[in-house]
């Protein structure tokens, strides 16, 4: 075990120095020894974070949250969020003996493994964030998911949950779980007619029939009741009572007012998850706010430039999530200045060889058929699949441009495109355009 720990150490330091590491040393680790999980010392205070997205930015902010609150806290802050990933935090945070020298673990988790690690870094407390239609290659459906995260939960865990989230509710019916609810109230901005389609639920869980909306706040989420039992949306201990995205703020329980880290609803969710777990925990709300207000949001998520007297958004977004693409598109729809829109990708999946592209039908493109978008340009090995899918959702074929590649594209991009700019991108076109724009930010 010491021998082990010591390499793996080095490993991570040459990693880090070199910047790469996330899961290597994890990975050395295994093959050295494959039992090494179990022979870790854990703090007994233990917080996972799993779902279809937002765990990432939800177990930071968590993790902040409590590092603010004077506590030790061990988190996968290089991302690994597989096996291999957790066991190279949990080198970082060990002594050569395997000792965890902290008060707190928080870990994201991908939804998939949960089954591989949480045995042996069982948690006290789980937040879920969402389980949505995501990566159909590799997940399958989403019951797959939901599967897997259930078998995993044991009555002595205490779940942190979205109220406004049907799907999320299967958790209560079918697990004796102790849950804490977070939520968004009407707001300014909900709407009472469903504007998506594809959707995780639509039918009660319980009797089978359709769920009725007094509001929706995007997709599912929003306050449901079943007209035919007593399956509804649980009033939340911790709700979101107002947002305004002009002046960048939310208020919790009509009395926290937190900053906003971008305009974007999933991290009004990722907020709001964050303050009932840190809340429940016991932790002074007060600072809480403070913690949260001051976070810088991830760079990589969403970025804002103005060159050449334009207004430039980047936006990141995982491939094959209809819903991170419809938030996205959602924020590009409720600016209705003149804009171009990008949208593209060099490579669907780094984890696996399907060039499956099903999952753009369930992006709400439609949304986007308005006069203000006056131009969509469509970039990479896939842009003739967006274009189409463009031409489907009725944009008229005379606004959409196509381009192998991103640099092929640049200079329309940055010179000839009219209006605003929003980029909705991968991981392979977020960086390179953000090197490009680096240091032409006013």
């Amino acid at each position: 075990m010491m021998f082990t720990i010591l390499i793996c150490k080095i490993i991570l330091f040459i990693g880090d120095l070199i910047g790469r590491g996330s899961t290597l040393p994890g990975t050395i680790a295994l093959k050295l020894n494959k039992n090494i999980l179990n022979k870790f010392k854990v703090p007994k205070n233990i917080i996972a974070v799993t779902g279809s997205s937002g765990k990432g930015t939800t177990s930071k902010l968590i993790a902040s949250v409590l590092k603010d609150q004077g506590l030790k806290v061990l988190h996968n802050h290089r991302g690994g969020n597989l096996k291999p990933g957790i066991i190279t935090m949990l080198i970082e945070g060990a002594s050569l003996t395997g000792k965890i020298k902290a008060d707190y673990i928080v870990y994201e988790i991908d939804e998939r493994y949960m089954k591989q690690v949480i045995k042996y870094l069982k948690p006290k407390t789980i937040v879920i964030t969402n389980i949505v239609r995501d990566q159909p290659p590799r997940q399958g459906h989403h019951d797959f998911v939901y599967n897997d995260i259930k078998n995993c939960l044991t009555s002595d865990m205490h779940l942190v949950i979205n109220s406004d989230d049907p799907y999320l509710q299967k958790f209560v019916i079918d697990t004796d779980c102790e849950v804490t609810y977070y939520g968004i109230e009407k707001n300014n901005y909900s709407y009472t007619k469903n504007n998506y389609e594809n959707l995780v639920i639509e039918y009660c869980p319980l009797c089978h029939t359709k769920l009725k909306y007094k509001y929706y706040n995007f997709e599912i989420y929003g306050d449901f009741k079943c007209p035919n039992c007593d399956f509804k949306r649980v009033k939340p201990e911790y709700a979101v009572t107002n947002v305004d995205y002009e002046k960048e703020i939310m208020i919790i329980n009509n009395k926290y007012k937190i900053k906003i880290l971008n305009n974007i609803l999933y991290n009004i969710y990722n907020i709001a998850a964050t303050f009932a777990t840190a809340s429940y925990l016991g932790y002074d709300e007060e600072k809480i706010i403070d913690s949260i207000s001051k976070s810088e949001y991830d760079h990589k998520l969403c970025n804002h430039y103005k060159y050449n007297n334009k207004e430039i958004f980047v936006f990141y977004n995982k491939n094959e999530n209809s819903t991170s693409f419809n938030q996205s598109l959602n924020y590009v729809s409720r600016n209705k200045e003149e804009k171009t829109v990008v949208i593209g990708w060099e490579t669907i999946s780094h984890r696996y060889k399907f060039t499956d592209v099903s999952w753009i039908y369930d992006i709400n493109f439609e949304c986007l058929n308005d006069a203000n978008v006056v131009n969509f340009i469509c970039v990479g090995d896939y842009a003739y699949d967006i274009a189409t899918r463009l031409k489907l959702a009725g944009i008229e074929k005379e606004k959409i441009m196509a381009f192998p590649s991103l640099n092929d594209s640049l200079d329309t991009i940055l010179n000839k495109s009219k209006g605003n700019l929003y980029a909705v991108v991968n991981p392979d076109y977020v960086l390179p355009l953000l090197h490009l724009l680096k240091g032409k930010e006013i």
